[in-house]
């Protein structure tokens, strides 16, 4: 009896030391902030989303992102890092449906929306010299308004 209780307790502390799987391993960078600015303009027909994702990095490594999934949607984006931030700024642009001018009876191009999906984001990004693709999801993206003149005025 006394040798199957050491033996229990044996196993309880050899397996305290085992590793983590990677699902539950802290990961290399955590969301700061999901931002989404939705937008029309510029050409007459045309309106967008801008996404914006602000990540911490949790150590000094580089870290390059490889893909962006905002809403169901694989978006074009640009990194920029400074002192253990990364900034991901992408731009999903479709026609503009709800705006009936002359612009949209001349192009014979039919209208398209994305389908959007809320809960369909995630960030996967390579850890220098690493060939293991990482991913991070995002819970959502707040929408934020934007503030003050868009278009300055002329003077």
């Amino acid at each position: 009896m006394n040798n199957q209780l050491l033996l229990i307790l044996f196993w309880i502390l050899a397996s305290c030391g085992r590793p983590v799987s990677s699902v539950y391993q802290e990961k290399n960078i955590s969301v700061i902030s999901a931002e989404k600015t939705e937008w029309v303009g510029g050409r007459a027909g045309v309106r967008g989303i801008m996404y914006t994702v602000k990540l911490k990095k949790k150590n000094n490594q580089v870290i390059t992102v490889k893909a962006l999934h905002a809403e169901g949607n694989t978006i074009p984006f640009v990194q920029s890092n400074s002192e253990g931030i990364i900034v991901i700024r992408g731009n999903l642009q479709f026609n503009n449906t709800e705006d009936h001018t002359f612009a949209d009876k001349i192009t014979t191009e039919k209208s398209t929306s994305p389908t959007l999906n809320p809960k369909d984001n995630w960030i996967e990004y390579i850890v220098k010299d690493s060939k293991k693709l990482y991913k991070i999801n995002i819970s959502k993206f707040i929408l934020i308004e934007p503030v003050g003149e868009l278009i300055p005025k002329r003077q």
